[in-house]
């Protein structure tokens, strides 16, 4: 919806630049203009999201991860944000997803800090939250939005509050929110994952719920070229790991077994992409 709308008033914007101050006589000079209108109206307009984005935000106050009129309308914010990238999504295993209303719990590994706007949209029946890093409550336009919908700040430091952080997000799932969670912890800016936290899996492993394993690839070329080339990024959902699956896991070894799942994705992207 929020691409149609941008599209719509640009278009828009365009014609009334076009008609109101195309003057010229040269034609090469009207084509010119016609493509400038184009520009500065698509600039304009993505203000005015921007602006509107930031200023709807501050008038909720209530924190709601149910509300799947609000998680609906950021990602459709998030479409047009990689639409405006440029960047085209491959998904694969997309059948592996739950259905509508099922909890679970989504681990992947990290790469940029775009990984939730390319991923959160993918699982639109789901108001999927996440255990974000503190930092990005704090973003401009998008910052009181990742509060509202209900996200659960977590520090860098293996320490209590980050204990107390993986508490709330199994309360919200306990809840029937599906939480998300990047078991590295930090971003890697490439295709090679960092270790992994073990701690992370306490997110799953105590309220015993099934696991959503994702790979993403090549997330961190998504500005190369830009704006001119297009380039291409993938995600992969693996088959469910349901409780069952790994019960008799503690958090080590489940770490290192989903892990082991992703980096052979990795492999696999790395083998056939190219």
């Amino acid at each position: 919806m929020a691409s149609l709308i941008y599209v719509l008033l640009t278009f828009l914007g365009s014609i009334f630049s076009v008609y109101y101050f195309s003057f010229y006589t040269l034609e090469w000079i009207n084509i010119l203009f016609v493509l400038l209108s184009i520009i500065v109206n698509m600039a304009l307009v993505f203000v005015v999201f921007l602006i509107f984005l930031a200023t709807y935000g501050r008038f909720i106050k209530e924190v709601n991860p149910h509300n799947m009129r609000h998680h609906k309308f950021i990602n459709s914010i998030l479409r047009l944000a990689f639409h405006l990238m440029n960047v085209k999504l491959v998904v694969t295993g997309s059948e592996h997803i739950p259905k509508k209303g099922e909890s679970f719990i989504f681990v992947c590994n990290h790469q940029e800090n775009y990984d939730i706007m390319a991923i959160k949209p993918v699982l639109k029946e789901h108001p999927l939250n996440f255990i974000a890093k503190a930092d990005s409550f704090d973003w401009f336009v998008l910052g009181h939005w990742i509060k509202v919908l209900g996200n659960v700040p977590i520090a860098r430091e293996a320490d209590r509050s980050a204990a107390e952080s993986i508490i709330k997000g199994i309360r919200l799932y306990k809840q029937g929110i599906p939480m998300a969670i990047f078991p590295e912890g930090k971003r890697t800016f490439s295709n090679t994952m960092t270790d992994f936290k073990p701690g992370a899996f306490k997110l799953a492993l105590k309220p015993q719920a099934d696991i959503l394993v994702g790979t993403i690839y090549d997330f961190s070329k998504v500005f190369k070229g830009w704006p001119f080339k297009r380039q291409k990024i993938y995600l992969h959902f693996h088959p469910l790991l349901t409780h069952e699956t790994y019960k008799d896991m503690n958090s080590i070894a489940l770490s290192n077994y989903v892990k082991g799942m992703i980096q052979n994705k990795l492999d696999d992207y790395q083998a056939t992409i190219k």
